[in-house]
This record gives C-alpha cells, sequence and structure tokens, in this order.
C-alpha cells in the first residue's frame, strides 16, 4: 500500500514540476518549433501581401542566417528571408529581406530589402 501511494505522489510531483517548467518557458513542448515557424512564415506573407496589388501573390521561400539575441531584455528573432512575388502571368520575382521579429516570431519589428531578382516560372 505504501509503495502504490508513494508511486502516485511521485507523479503528482512529476506532473506539478512539468507544468511549472512550461509556464515559465523553459521547457518547449512538441511541436513548439513548428508553431513559431508557421507564425514567421505568415507574418512574413501579411508583410509582403500589404504592399501587394490584388494581382500578385506572396511564396514564402525559405529563411537563413538565423539567429535568437536579447534586445532591451526582450528576445528577437534575426533572420534573411528568401521570398517570390508571383504576377497574374506567373513570373516570380525572388527577394532576399533582412527581418527581424518578436520572440514568438508573429510580429515583425524591423523589415530591410536586400535585393531581388526576376525568375521564369
Amino acid at each position: 500500500m505504501k509503495k502504490n501511494m508513494f508511486i502516485k505522489l511521485a507523479g503528482c510531483i512529476i506532473l506539478v514540476m512539468l507544468v511549472a517548467l512550461a509556464k515559465s518557458e523553459h521547457l518547449h513542448l512538441p511541436s513548439h518549433g513548428n508553431w513559431e515557424n508557421k507564425n514567421f512564415e505568415k507574418a512574413v506573407v501579411n508583410q509582403v501581401s500589404s504592399r501587394l496589388s490584388n494581382s500578385e501573390k506572396v511564396e514564402f521561400g525559405s529563411k537563413f542566417l538565423c539567429e535568437d539575441y536579447k534586445e532591451n531584455n526582450e528576445v528577437r528573432f534575426s533572420a534573411n528571408v528568401i521570398y517570390y512575388v508571383v504576377s497574374i502571368n506567373g513570373t516570380k520575382e525572388k527577394h532576399i529581406a533582412h527581418v527581424i521579429s518578436n520572440e514568438d516570431k508573429d510580429r515583425i519589428i524591423e523589415w530591410k530589402e536586400i535585393k531581388n531578382n526576376s525568375v521564369d516560372k
């Protein structure tokens, strides 16, 4: 009987510790990174889409030179991104921009275009 109670108590303690770690953001649960990547891609597409005409579309390409850092005690995410502006006739224009976002990667803080190139589909 004592062994059974000890196992239940240990299980409860472990559960409380896991919840505390998750709330303090020291424990990233499964798919946490996927969620942040989707946030970032959506933020980039929204940023570019807001500057385009209705006939053009945006495709997220990739990100590189990614870095997390702190600025004024806030975590920031910095990356270079490749995205494509696709015209109504299918012509793709490749763009590269340096982007800084918040920690959750769902809000763009700074955007700087680096270059663009035309690419045929």
